[in-house]
């Protein structure tokens, strides 16, 4: 279980915090300020907790003044606000994530995942992310990389094909290609999806069928990618003709 803490002078961004940490599995909220002096009262009394939610413009003292003086009580720290100019001060402070105001719950879910996942990394049939499945009432489910066949565009959303089901999700093949963890066992042979490696059923010419049947021909732009892949992964004969 992930335990948070969120401080944030505006009320309508702990109430946005505090759903999604409702919405996420195995994250619990322990406590929330918009007192950031009541906040650094109350921190000082507790043992360390797995990650703070902080703004960084509020009264009395800045979440980056703050940081200094409660990081030791944090394994994670992200810093949330509506202002570009911060990144550098939120590295300087040693914050492992910045999230820029306004943001979802699928930009939410997705820096948790990664500032979590670094952790398991190591660990592949255990890595994850979360994500809200249009399909299910905008509830957040667990996608294992093992399960997953493809990640296919889709209007404004993209369909993540799973072994068991399909999930829709309001992000964007750049989102995926950016934000999760696809470097290894996933390649883009075509502008509407990136696809598992290890569910390519097989290969005719430049068209590509998946586990799940569904099929595609290579786009001219990865012709190039495609090419490297086929030729660098197939086994052929040694003997001389």
């Amino acid at each position: 279980m992930i335990k948070c803490i969120a401080i944030d002078d505006q009320q309508n961004s702990i109430s946005g915090l505090e759903k999604y940490i409702a919405d996420t599995p195995n994250m619990k909220l322990l406590a929330s300020y918009t007192d950031p002096m009541v906040a650094l009262s109350e921190l000082k009394k507790i043992d360390q907790v797995d990650v703070i939610f902080m703004d960084i413009q509020m009264p009395q003292i800045s979440g980056i003044e703050l940081s200094k003086a409660i990081r030791s009580k944090t394994r994670k720290l992200i810093f949330t606000t509506s202002h570009e100019e911060y990144a550098f001060e939120a590295f300087e402070a040693e914050a492992d994530a910045y999230l820029l105001k306004p943001y979802g719950y699928a930009k939410f879910a997705l820096t948790v995942n990664r500032v979590f996942e670094e952790e398991t990394e190591n660990i592949a049939q255990e890595s994850y992310f979360l994500v809200k499945n249009k399909s299910e009432d905008h509830k957040a489910v667990l996608v294992r990389y093992a399960d997953i066949i493809a990640f296919e565009s889709f209007h404004n959303y993209i369909k993540i094909h799973t072994k068991e089901k399909i999930i829709i999700a309001y992000l964007s093949l750049k989102d995926v290609k950016e934000q999760l963890n696809i470097k290894k066992g996933f390649i883009q042979l075509h502008r509407g999806y990136i696809i598992s490696i290890n569910h390519i059923l097989h290969v005719d010419g430049t068209r590509i069928t998946l586990s799940n049947h569904t099929s595609f021909t290579v786009g001219d732009l990865y012709y190039n990618d495609f090419r490297d892949f086929f030729t660098n992964n197939l086994i052929t004969s040694k003997r001389n003709k």
